[in-house]
Order: C-alpha cells, then structure tokens, then sequence
C-alpha cells in the first residue's frame, strides 16, 4: 500500500503567511503604478485636446495676442480665454466666475500641506470636459510664468487626491504655444527641482508629459540634465 502525500495544515498556514507578506508588499506598488499611469496618460491627452483648441481657435479669431486678454486682477482675461477655448473642447459644464465646477476643497501641494480652494474664487473661470477632466483659466497670477495667461487641469476632476502634481497640473500661454509647467527651455533645468520636488509642485506637468513618468513622488534626485527616473530597487 502507497501512502498518499499531502501538506500539513502548517505547511498551508505558512505557505497563506507567505504569499499574504508578498500581496502586502506587491498590490500597494501595483495600484500606485496603475493610478500614475492613469494621470499620464489622462494628462497628455488632456494637453493634446488644449494645443487643438488653442490652433482651432487661432485660426478662426487671429492670433492670441489680439484676443483682448488683460494680464491684470479683475481685468477679466479668464473669461476671455475661457471664451475662445471651450468652443473646440468638449465640455459639459462651463462656470465663468469660477464657482461650480471645482470641488469645494482645500487643493494640497505636492507635500501634503494646503494650497487653495479654487471653488472660492472668482478670478477663474473654468469648464467640466466630457471625460470628467477639469480645465480652469486665469490670467492675474501669471504674471510671471506666461505671457497671456495660465491654465490648470485636474485629470481625474473631482476625485481625490486633488493635489498638485499628484492629479492637477499647470500649462502656461505663449504665442503659439502652451507649454506644460516646468518646461526647461521656458524656465531652466533647475525650475523643476525648486518648484515640481520640493514642496509645491506646480512645475511637474513637463516632467510627466516629456519623461513619461512620475517619479520625482518616490525620488528627488532627478533632474532635467540628469536621471530621468528613479534607481531600480
């Protein structure tokens, strides 16, 4: 008589112990990859439909520098280039003072600590597209970054994080040109470092689109003439 062979009940305890330590260590890391895959991808083609719009509409009303925009507070340049976007975008929703389309949150920055709730002001305007991604305008508080205003994107819209170069990120108008936040060419190689890594990351929407990826949440020894990703663990 052959006696048949079968695990022990520890045997199968220990093997459960082992393959629950992997899933514990593995599936965090997978849904984070997942989830930062999902904001490139969303945030490139949020940034592809803006250039359309923005050539559609240069084609029709002239070039941006004769579009009327007004750089000052209260000056109203938000609704203007609110006006001359959302005709070639596809939205659902259109808030020209600011309230109603953003949730009515405190947005954080890149390291946790507040920012702004957006929903308060009124020297935005923005829109609701028809994937659910939030583009809002504004032209005062650009003065120093852009030449005819600025534009800000929530890639997943209402849903959390709702945190700067996490889920929301920066483009700023040129002629003919919008250019993600960050862009070495517009602001330098060291522009990202000071302003996308340490702590406030609106200068990371470059870094996303032209690398592909997110790294600078999980490194901070990267650079636009240097590592472009995180070390292999």
């Amino acid at each position: 008589m052959k006696k048949k062979q079968a695990f022990t009940l520890a045997e199968v305890l220990i093997t459960l112990g082992i393959i629950g330590v992997i899933a514990a260590i593995t599936i965090p890391a997978i849904v984070t990859s997942t989830k930062e895959q999902t904001a490139i991808t969303q945030l490139k083609k949020t940034y592809s439909a803006l250039q359309q719009a923005f050539i559609l509409a240069q084609e029709k009303y002239g070039e941006i520098a004769n579009w009327g925009i007004s750089m000052e507070e209260n000056g109203g340049g938000e609704q203007v280039l609110l006006n001359y976007f959302s005709p070639f975008m596809q939205h659902i929703k259109i808030c020209k003072n600011g309230y109603g389309c953003f949730p009515n949150v405190t947005y954080k920055n890149i390291d946790g600590t507040n920012y702004v709730n957006w929903n308060i002001l009124n020297d935005r305007s923005a829109m609701i597209l028809n994937d659910g991604t939030m583009v809002m305008f504004n032209t005062s508080a650009a003065k120093d970054y852009s030449k005819y205003g600025q534009i800000y994107v929530d890639v997943n819209g209402s849903k959390p994080p709702n945190q700067v170069g996490i889920d929301f990120f920066y483009f700023y108008l040129f002629d003919n040109a919008i250019v993600p936040s960050g862009a070495p060419r517009y602001y330098g190689n060291e522009f990202f470092k000071e302003k996308c890594i340490n702590k406030a990351g609106f200068a990371c929407a470059a870094w996303v689109i032209y690398n592909e990826n997110m790294d600078y949440l999980h490194c901070t020894d990267l650079g636009w003439n240097g590592r472009k990703r995180c070390p292999k663990k």
